[in-house]
């Protein structure tokens, strides 16, 4: 019973059998009171039939008379009744069988049909039948003076209900084992078809867990809550299968930008013990040795800031934009200066209030005018703006310097890229700047997007605007 399988075979098979059960035993209930009730409406009708017979006839014969008695044998024969007749004290003055006539019949049933005029009821009449039979019987009035003559009787044994009631009960058990005969491979198919998906759903999540992302469940085109599964499953693979991707990447991109560094460090370090290296030229290698540990500890420290942001830390509070890019460009002044950049300012008057992390977004403006500073041309023209549309204020970072090619735009702030621009003037970056800046912005909702024409480069970064109270 651990299978789905198995349990929505037997549950569908118990269902079937308790329908039927209850199909059974209402169908039984029901057609034997009909029975039951048809006879009782026969047994009344013969015994009105020969009590206005006998009525007719008792003007000119007694109760006892020929034509009378062959008027009970013609009608009990053609309704397969027992019909006898009494007189006022309930001797049975004729019967349509025999070996009944001089028999009294019990006076509580007299009386109650003196009384009522009409009597109905399974009962053996005190001993006068062997068995309890359907008895109905009439008072027989007088035609002119309406008063009580006698009484006619009509009876029936329990063997012909019995019977209809094998009849049909003998139908319904054959139409319930065709039923049962038919249902029971069509709940195996239908318990098969709904078990079949979910074994490949669990075939798949343990081929995930093995590593292998290529498994696909067959949803099979349908629209219902298991098809709804396989194609989350199915979706679920895909996202699994690009983080595998990206992480894959990212170690090969991790390990490409460790090697470089670590490589040249081992060397020179080797060369100075070996004696390759002169001792007079030593200083100008460990100089290299110490940009290069400067560089893999930048490394390190920008790939703790990636694992450490956390969206719902990042959108809470508010900060002054103004104040974060006056403390960026601060910052950065010795840099600026040392290119000899002109620098131009265009901040609005007013102070303007944006919702989020003012640290983090510090470090989004930080990394971008920080790589505009690095890739701008000596002498040229950097420019930050800050300005608001609506609901939503918006940072722009201009230099002026070499293009990025269309080709590389998409790409800029994916981890580790760095375009062919980066790789002729950027000897010192590790390629995750624009990576951070768009994983924060991400994680606040903003967008951010660049263009580069004519040795012209501007990137442009939304913030929502903080509602004061």
């Amino acid at each position: 019973m651990k299978s789905v399988f198995r349990r929505n075979l037997f549950f569908e098979a118990g269902l079937i059998l308790l329908s039927l059960i209850i199909i059974g035993s209402s169908f039984f209930a029901i057609s034997y009171d009909y029975m039951v009730r048809q006879k009782k409406q026969m047994l009344n009708s013969t015994a009105a039939v020969v009590s206005g017979a006998a009525a007719a006839m008792y003007t000119e014969s007694p109760l006892d008379n020929w034509q009378l008695r062959i008027t009970i044998s013609s009608v009990s024969r053609a309704t397969a009744t027992s019909i006898f007749i009494c007189d006022m004290d309930g001797f049975v003055i004729w019967h349509s069988g025999e070996g009944y006539i001089g028999v009294y019949i019990p006076t509580d049933v007299l009386e109650i049909l003196y009384e009522k005029g009409e009597y109905s009821a399974l009962t053996n009449l005190g001993g006068y039948y062997d068995s309890k039979n359907y008895v109905s019987a009439l008072r027989v009035n007088d035609y002119y003076t309406g008063e009580c003559i006698g009484y006619v009787f009509a009876a029936s044994g329990r063997s012909e209900v019995a019977e209809m009631s094998r009849d049909y009960m003998l139908i319904f058990l054959l139409a319930a084992c065709v039923l049962i005969i038919v249902a029971i491979p069509v709940t195996l198919l239908s318990s098969r078809s709904q078990a079949k998906p979910l074994r490949e759903m669990a075939d798949a999540v343990r081929a995930f867990a093995k590593g292998d992302m290529d498994v696909r469940v067959d949803d099979g085109g349908r629209e219902d809550e298991i098809g709804e599964l396989a194609r989350a499953i199915n979706n679920m693979a895909g996202s699994l299968e690009k983080a595998e991707y990206s992480r894959r990447e990212f170690v090969a991109n991790v390990s490409h930008e460790l090697k470089t560094p670590m490589t040249t460090i081992a060397g020179f370090a080797d060369g100075m013990l070996d004696g390759t290296i002169p001792m007079d030229k030593a200083p100008k290698y460990l100089s290299i040795i110490s940009d290069e540990t400067r560089r893999l500890s930048k490394l390190v420290r920008r790939m703790l800031e990636i694992s450490k942001m956390q969206p719902d830390d990042l959108r809470q509070g508010s900060f002054d934009v103004c104040e974060a890019i006056r403390c960026v460009v601060v910052g950065l002044e010795d840099k600026i200066n040392n290119k000899a950049l002109q620098l131009r300012l265009q901040l609005p008057s007013d102070d303007i209030i944006a919702r989020g992390d003012g640290d983090s977004v510090s470090q989004v403006i930080y990394n971008i005018t920080e790589n505009a500073v690095k890739f701008a041309s000596e002498g040229t023209e950097l420019t930050v703006s800050l300005y608001k549309k609506g609901e939503k204020a918006y940072i722009s970072v201009t230099d002026i310097g070499e293009t990025i090619p269309e080709s590389d735009l998409p790409f800029i702030f994916e981890r580790f890229h760095k375009s062919d621009r980066s790789r002729s003037l950027d000897r010192d970056g590790v390629g995750l700047g624009l990576y951070i800046v768009k994983n924060i912005l991400d994680a606040l909702g903003e967008d951010i997007w660049a263009r580069s024409r004519d040795g012209k480069t501007e990137f442009v970064f939304s913030l929502t605007l903080a509602h004061r109270s």
